[in-house]
């Protein structure tokens, strides 16, 4: 008999205390942490910030770890907070043409708003990514962008929305090392309660990628198919869904 695997584990939920703090995101965390705790903001450039840096670097988690922060750091700034993926736009989350289109009492309470992908705005959406900008800036909340390049780089047929980007705060994020992400491969693996020897991790990081974001995937596939199939993340069983053509 198959065992079902319940969605018991979000994998898409961090926390600061969930990063493995290096070089490459450490000053980051800091403004961001510091930045978070400070709203509402007196400095407007702190209410305006944009993280850039290639695909596994981290961004994606630190936006989504700055929700999670936000919503806990002090009751006396909680508001609402939202989310928003450009990329996937499969999810049940809020949508950049959604929170556009805002009347002012759904607007009401706004505190953050997080944009991820957003060199992956479409022209049709820059007109959504305008309208929300300009919405978060009047309500007075904070607004953190993510982008795979810097914002010298963003929107070149835009000029008022390029400038936008450039009137923030830059925060460049670089990948870990190696060992990095080996403390970081194993914690992930963790919070999903797998448990990775050492061998497995070597195979992972040199045979299946280097990049953070798809060994994510990956471990989301390898803790279903454990379950489904009751065994152990061992090498045998990577390979046995490799030969499956599943992983």
């Amino acid at each position: 008999m198959r065992q079902i695997a319940l969605p018991l584990f979000d994998s898409k939920v961090f926390s600061f205390s969930d990063v493995v703090v290096h070089p490459g995101i450490s000053r980051s965390i800091e403004l961001l942490e510091s930045s978070l705790t400070e709203i509402p903001h007196s400095d407007p450039v702190s209410k305006r910030i944009l993280l850039h840096g290639p695909s596994g670097s981290g961004k994606t988690m630190l936006l989504r770890a700055s929700v999670e922060y936000f919503k806990h750091v002090s009751p006396s700034i909680y508001g609402k907070c939202f989310f928003v993926s450009v990329e996937d736009h499969g999810t049940s989350e809020s949508t950049l043409k959604s929170l556009a289109q805002f009347d002012n009492e759904e607007f009401t309470g706004v505190r953050l708003v997080c944009v991820d992908d957003v060199d992956k705005v479409s022209e049709q959406e820059s007109n959504h990514l305008w309208s929300l900008w300009n919405r978060v800036m009047v309500a007075g909340a904070q607004l953190i962008c993510a982008s795979a390049v810097g914002p010298e780089e963003l929107f070149a047929g835009n000029s008022h929305l390029r400038s936008r980007m450039l009137s923030g705060l830059s925060l460049e994020l670089t990948p870990p090392n190696d060992d990095v992400r080996v403390r970081i491969l194993d914690g992930m693996a963790s919070r999903r309660g797998i448990r990775l020897t050492h061998d497995v991790i070597n195979y992972l990081l040199s045979r299946k990628s280097r990049n953070l974001k798809k060994l994510e995937d990956m471990l989301d596939i390898l803790d279903e198919k454990s379950l489904q199939e009751r065994r152990r993340v061992t090498l045998r069983f990577i390979k046995d869904l490799e030969s499956e053509q599943t992983l």
